[in-house]
């Protein structure tokens, strides 16, 4: 019986320190310390990644490597994936392991391969949207200091494990059992969408400060355009109002000499 009641306290004793060390591991390797940096990232990633990957982030460089502009394939991916396939590599594929890089260089160049998807244009009117429907109980800076059960944005943690899809369910449908209402009937999924491009910033210490903003230019029209839209279109209508302001003049004119 004593016996027994030693090796029950060695089994839990060896739990407990293969849990100390497991959590020690998660601490160091399976999130980030800080927020990561997308200038280091992005000179990290044009050193290592471009030639497979290209400078868009496209996989147009070597065919079969992923896509980092894909909507479908990054909504479903998290952080931690992109952590444990930079540091081990995919075996039978090109794509080898990067394990010579510190553990803030893996997780800088990740952060920067989000920016393939969160583009700064979506980001930046989501960025509104945000502020009017959700910076009241999130926080303006995403940590949920706004209420006290809101989601922190901040917490890397947490982050890296969540996939893009996981929020956007959220605002759509809210979350049941707390005070996050759904959104669907009032921000439409490409409103979604880009809310959640911007949440997903939260996790970065210099997106979008140090890359600048796009030029916005209005898109063009299709090709039912009214005639008055093109070049000719709008030459003559100038001319048009120009003799009609003639016509008129010379009218007023006449009616005068009367």
């Amino acid at each position: 019986m004593g016996l027994d009641m030693k090796m029950k306290k060695l089994v839990i004793s060896s739990l407990l320190i293969f849990s100390l060390f497991f959590s020690i591991g998660m601490a160091s390797g399976d999130y980030p310390v800080e927020k990561s940096s997308l200038s280091s990232g992005r000179e990290i990633f044009d050193s290592n990644c471009t030639g497979c990957h290209g400078e868009k982030g496209d996989g147009s460089a070597l065919k079969g490597t992923l896509n980092f502009t894909n909507n479908e394939v990054m909504i479903n991916k998290n952080s931690s994936v992109f952590f444990n396939v930079v540091t081990n590599g995919v075996p039978g594929t090109a794509m080898p392991s990067f394990e010579k890089l510190s553990i803030p260089q893996r997780w800088d160049a990740i952060a920067y391969l989000w920016t393939f998807w969160a583009d700064m244009a979506g980001v930046e009117y989501g960025k509104s949207i945000y502020q009017k429907n959700c910076a009241s109980c999130h926080g303006m800076n995403g940590d949920g200091s706004g209420f006290t059960t809101a989601f922190d944005f901040t917490n890397l943690s947490m982050m890296v494990l969540k996939e893009p899809e996981v929020f956007f369910k959220s605002i759509g449908n809210g979350v049941q059992g707390t005070a996050m209402p759904p959104w669907k009937n009032s921000l439409s999924e490409n409103e979604r969408w880009n809310v959640v491009k911007y949440i997903w910033t939260f996790q970065f210490k210099d997106y979008p400060n140090s890359f600048p903003s796009p030029i916005m230019t209005l898109p063009e029209i299709s090709g039912n355009k009214q005639w008055y839209y093109t070049p000719i279109g709008t030459g003559i209508l100038a001319i048009s109002i120009i003799l009609a302001a003639l016509v008129l003049y010379l009218f007023g004119k006449g009616m005068q000499e009367r």
